[in-house]
């Protein structure tokens, strides 16, 4: 073992994983208000209630939908995850009011982005 890593049990979530997933959906939503053109919030506030919201549901029910839907995802090689993410952007576009998803491709960037922020800040674990 290198030195300074510890080993951890197995299947375990890391602190500092859960932590980077929800950082990413509070900054990737505002980010994408900026960028993407079918995004839209009525103010700063809207979309960072819309990236918290995001960021809850990555944690707490994607998890179970990726479970539910694995083995459509073995099939699919894995795109039923963006699926998911873009039905979870979807709902929170819903529940958020001042906070909408235009077009599907506003909602596939997202998804994109924010799994990309996810992956590079987590070091792609």
């Amino acid at each position: 073992m290198s030195k300074g890593k510890k080993a951890g049990p197995t299947g375990q979530a890391k602190p500092g994983g859960i932590a980077v997933t929800f950082l990413s959906c509070v900054l990737g939503v505002p980010t994408c208000v900026k960028l993407l053109p079918g995004l839209t919030a009525a103010d700063v506030m809207a979309s960072l209630q819309a990236g918290v919201l995001l960021g809850v549901a990555y944690l707490l029910l994607r998890p179970g939908l990726k479970l539910l839907t694995l083995p459509i995802g073995c099939l699919t090689l894995g795109l039923t995850n963006f699926a998911i993410d873009v039905g979870l952007l979807y709902g929170c576009a819903r529940l958020i009011e001042g906070f909408a998803v235009e077009n599907i491709v506003s909602a596939v960037g997202t998804a994109l982005l924010i799994n990309g922020i996810s992956a590079f800040a987590g070091g792609f674990k």
